[in-house]
């Protein structure tokens, strides 16, 4: 299926197709509906790589993540963008908010606004995002993911590594400091899922799942006092997202709960505002800064050397002590 085809379809011209794809407001709304669903029936993906390709490079590079507001893509961004200002090469930004359907729509305007490569943190490695990158010929480097598909370089941190090391941390402890272990994870995502097997490979947790901001982990606080008894029992928490951690930390400590006396926590990234809180936290460091530099040095290389052989990367981890969990002596 081409733009021919959906012309002949329609019983319209191939430059009326192009106006329609192209969102251009010179075409009648009855003819724009019935090219609009024809290519929707079709399953018709409009091929503006092609388009964009003959072009003059635009020395801009598209970059799309789930969530800006999150501290940790903040410092990935920041690295992304001094590296590709240093090569002068603007960045182009934009974010799925953890929807599928935001998330295609960026793709397609950053292929449409001829981006020279892009660099995509996608919410699924199985989804229509990653179908249409797959089928294209740009550039394309996927962030917080890994993935063994020969079409794509990735850069990620160890987070089956991370998750272990908060097991082998727990596990130092003595029984009477982790009489319960609770596990407190977010949205779905290949990442959670890696720190979650890692960590259960070691131990069985309780596990609340959906817990995504710092609001829902303030929330979450009544449901551990009462059902699981944390003001009672010695508790270990493990919190897959440091804001969320924070915010569990906050409701703890507004309901007079003793960390780490009752609650010991470890949380997940090693955000800037983790070692600053009420109760320093105890967390995994990803080196977001590293990921942003590799991801940002990889996607210049691929644009200035099409024929270079792809990469992957997965950066690891390690433990950051603080007084919200500390060490037992000898670890």
């Amino acid at each position: 299926m081409n733009i021919n085809d959906i012309a002949a379809l329609a019983g319209v011209s191939k430059a009326t197709v192009s106006r329609v794809l192209a969102e251009s407001p010179n075409v009648r709304d009855s003819t724009r509906v019935r090219i609009q669903k024809i290519i929707r029936d079709n399953n018709f993906e409009p091929n503006f790589l092609a388009r964009s390709l003959s072009r003059r490079k635009t020395f801009s590079v598209g970059v799309i993540v789930e969530e800006m507001s999150n501290p940790f893509f903040g410092s990935i961004l920041s690295m992304i963008e001094n590296v590709l200002n240093d090569k002068h090469y603007t960045m182009s930004l934009s974010s799925s908010n953890w929807v599928k359907e935001k998330e295609l729509d960026a793709v397609r305007n950053m292929i449409r606004n001829s981006v020279d490569g892009m660099i995509v943190s996608p919410i699924a490695l199985k989804s229509e995002t990653i179908s249409i990158l797959g089928k294209s010929s740009m550039p394309v480097l996927l962030l917080n993911n890994y993935t063994d598909n020969p079409a794509f370089s990735c850069v990620t941190s160890d987070n089956h590594q991370g998750g272990s090391l908060v097991a082998d941390h727990l596990l130092s402890l003595p029984p009477s400091e982790r009489e319960q272990i609770i596990a407190v994870t977010g949205f779905k995502h290949q990442t959670l899922d890696e720190r979650m097997d890692g960590f259960s490979h070691h131990i069985k947790p309780e596990v609340y799942e959906e817990i995504n901001t710092y609001e829902d982990g303030l929330n979450l606080v009544p449901t551990l006092l009462t059902r699981n008894r944390i003001n009672e029992i010695k508790t270990c928490l493990f919190i897959t997202n440091d804001n969320v951690a924070m915010g569990v930390q906050e409701g703890l400590l507004r309901h007079e709960v003793n960390i780490p006396g009752d609650v010991r926590m470890i949380g997940y990234d090693n955000i800037d505002f983790s070692g600053r809180c009420r109760v320093p936290l105890t967390t995994i460091e990803q080196s977001p800064g590293e990921m942003g530099r590799i991801a940002a040095m990889e996607i210049l290389d691929m644009i200035e050397n099409p024929e270079k052989e792809l990469r992957k990367f997965r950066l690891p981890t390690r433990l950051i002590i603080r007084e919200s969990s500390p060490a037992i002596s000898g670890e």
